[in-house]
Order: structure tokens, then sequence, then C-alpha cells
């Protein structure tokens, strides 16, 4: 099967976080097993060329991820008339593939879902202070005009539902995605289909010893509302009453939040507490196993997440992970069995688990050695292949049938 891969995200050239490491995820995995795979990625300059993994990339000029839908037209032309695609895959963020689908209906369209624009927005919304309030009221009034803050409202012509409504088959890495993208944009649920990404852990990370005791509780990721870092600030105090020895540490890029950074919020927040955590920064891919080898546990509260690399990353080190129930991760954690799950924006909930996690010795290494069981075997390359090739034969067929429809 001839496939393009489109995705502004394709390391090295632009490494911004899961869509890039899926589609590398998938492109070695596609070549691996034989299949005829280009991908279309963005870059500084127009190139085409074999990356590490033998497979042929394709870059575009686009400094955003708008400009990209539009900017890989010209090439994906060139490489379709010399040996047409049968089908195409692209991540349902920026709607990226929607300029080639409406150019090429022929080709079969597979949307994946990564975590769409509006839900992240939702997501991330923090309601303002009272005095954030009165500045913009203020601010609007001087402007002449009556405006206040609130949540943010959904784009009614929406690019990235459209591009997913016209979807021959709409992937879903996880059951939570495809039930609320599924009924916020009305997908027809005969074309949305429920598997992981694939995902395959470094040597590295595999060969960590598992912990027997929990010192140190990572978080790993982006420090930002979504990633449940305020919940987690909260319930620091009161792990640290319960558990005086333990320390934390987090390991991710601190983002902008509330006229500062988050680690700034933080400090300000834990007060006398900080001294017991510590701020890592970020990582790189080759850094990952040093960093999660000073934790003994990793505590992944978000808000929401769909296929968080950081959880599957945790678990492959054979850290105890206690991620959300809130999206993907309920997917592959089985509470008690192979890690824990807490509700989300729920600090006493992550509080309490923590401690009890700490306190409950005996079982860590148990359920550390099945977490890093169940990322090798539910999320490999191989499980997810035969899973990904069925989605991109059935939107092959229901191509097929676009065409006999409008008659060509």
């Amino acid at each position: 099967m001839r496939i393009a891969l489109i995705s502004f995200e394709y390391p090295p050239a632009v490494a911004i976080g899961g869509i890039g490491a899926y589609a590398a995820e998938a492109a070695r995995m596609l070549s691996a097993a034989g299949e005829d795979i280009e991908v279309f990625a963005a870059g500084t300059a127009t190139s085409s060329e074999r990356d590490t993994n033998g497979v042929l990339v394709h870059r575009v000029v686009a400094s955003e991820r708008l400009q990209f839908s539009a900017a890989l037209v010209p090439t994906f032309t060139a490489r379709h008339a010399e040996r047409p695609f049968d089908v195409l895959e692209s991540p349902e963020v920026g709607a990226e593939g929607l300029a080639i689908a409406e150019a090429f209906p022929e080709v079969a369209r597979v949307v994946k879902l990564h975590t769409p624009s509006y839900l992240i927005h939702e997501l991330t919304y923090e309601s303002p202070s009272w005095l954030e309030h009165l500045r913009f009221t203020l601010g609007a009034l001087r402007r002449g005009r009556w405006a206040r803050l609130g949540p943010p409202v959904r784009q009614v012509n929406d690019p990235e539902a459209r591009f997913a409504l016209m979807a021959d088959v709409v992937a879903a890495p996880c059951q939570a995605i495809a039930t609320r993208v599924g009924q916020d944009w009305g997908l027809d649920a005969s074309k949305v289909q429920i598997f992981p990404l694939p995902y395959r852990p470094s040597e590295a990370l595999l060969q960590l010893p598992v912990p027997t005791s929990i010192r140190t509780i990572g978080f790993l990721g982006r420090l930002e509302p979504r990633k449940g870092i305020i919940e987690l600030t909260r319930a620091i105090p009161a792990v640290l009453a319960a558990c005086p020895d333990v320390r934390f540490r987090f390991i991710g890029p601190s983002w902008p939040y509330r006229r500062e950074d988050m680690q700034t919020w933080m400090l300000g927040q834990l007060g006398r507490h900080a001294k017991a955590v510590t701020f890592v920064g970020s990582v790189d891919r080759e850094g990952l196993p040093e960093a999660l080898a000073a934790c003994d546990a990793m505590i992944l509260p978000s808000r929401w997440e769909n296929f968080p690399y950081a959880c599957w990353e945790s678990l492959a080190a054979g850290r105890l992970v206690i991620g959300s129930v809130a999206g993907g991760m309920a997917d592959v954690i089985q509470f008690g069995v192979n890690g824990y799950l807490v509700p989300p924006r729920a600090p006493r909930e992550v509080a309490n688990m923590l401690i009890k996690a700490i306190r409950s010795q005996a079982d860590t290494s148990l359920i550390s050695a099945e977490g890093r069981r169940a990322v090798l075997e539910v999320l490999s390359p191989e499980c997810v292949l035969p899973k990904q090739m069925k989605g991109y034969a059935e939107a092959v067929s229901s191509a097929r049938m676009r065409g006999v429809a409008l008659g060509s």
C-alpha cells in the first residue's frame, strides 16, 4: 500500500511533542513492515531525503502549523503524479491534510485524533481572578466597549472538525477521545476506529532497575494547567505532612502562567515546602533514562490526556505510575495491577493516592514490573501494525465507494 503520512511535526527538524514522536514511530513501523510510505513534514528548507530509518521525508518551508496545509500541496502533487498514493494520514490538529484531501478526493483519508485545538483551549482555561476580571473590564471600557473574560467559545466553522468529517476513517488512540470528540463533532461512529499509537521504548529505559520503595516522586511533561500541575502543587503540602522525607522532581519545561511562568507560581504557592521540590527542566530523549532513574514513582494527574508518551515512558522505565482516569492512561493502567489512577482536578485525591503508594512499599516493585510489561504488550508496533493496516484498508474501500457515488 502506498501511504502519505502528513505531519507538521517530524523530528529532528520539528520536534514539539507527541504528534512528532508518533509520526516518527509510525513511519518506522510501516517502513519496517515493507509498506511504501513517504512523510510530508515542515522544515526550514525544501528538501527530500531519507531519515535514519530509511523513510523518504519531504520537507516544506512552514514556520507555523496553519501555513503547512497549503505549503505542502505542490510537493504532494508532484509525488502523487509520479506514483499515486492510496491513502493519506494526517492529524486533526491544524487540519494539516485538508488542502490535500480537497485537491485529491480520490485518495483515501485517515484522520488521526491527537487532541483538537478546541479541546486544548477548554482544558487549559483557568477562571481569572477578580483582579484580572477587573483589569480586563476596565481596559475594555477605556476602548469604548463592554467586555468580560469568560471560557473559550468554539469556532463555528472549525476546519479541524470539517476535516474529520471528511475522513474515510477516524483513528482514535483511546476510547476517551473517540467518545468526547465523536460527540462534540457528530462523527459517524461506523468510521471511528480505536487502537493505540505504537511505542517502542529504548533499551536504556528497559534496563533501569525497578525501585523497591518510594522516596522520590517525579513528574514528566510540560509544567502547565492541562497536565494537572495546579492540582499536584496543591497536593504536595498534604503529602509532605504525612511523609516528610519524600521529595518531588519536576522534569519538563515551565510554561507561561498568570503573567509569570508555572515554576515561579509553584514556588510561590509551596512556600516552605519548596525545599522538597527540584526542577530539572527539559531533557532530551537521550537524557530521559537518567532523569527517570532519579525517581521511584511518577505522578501524572492530567486534567485530560489522549495518548501521553510521558506515561508510557515512565511505565517502560519500571516506575510506579499514578495517572489520570481522564483520557488514554485509563486504557492501559489497571488500578492496583500495573499502576494507579486519580480523578482530574482533585488535589485531595492526588495527595491521598500518593500517600497510599508511598506507604504500600511491598506493592511497589510488583506493580512497576506489571506496568512495564503492559507497555511492551499493548503498545508494541507488532500489536498496533495490523490494526493500523486494517484502518488504511477500510479507508481505501470507503474512498472507492465515494468515487462510485460521485460517478468518478
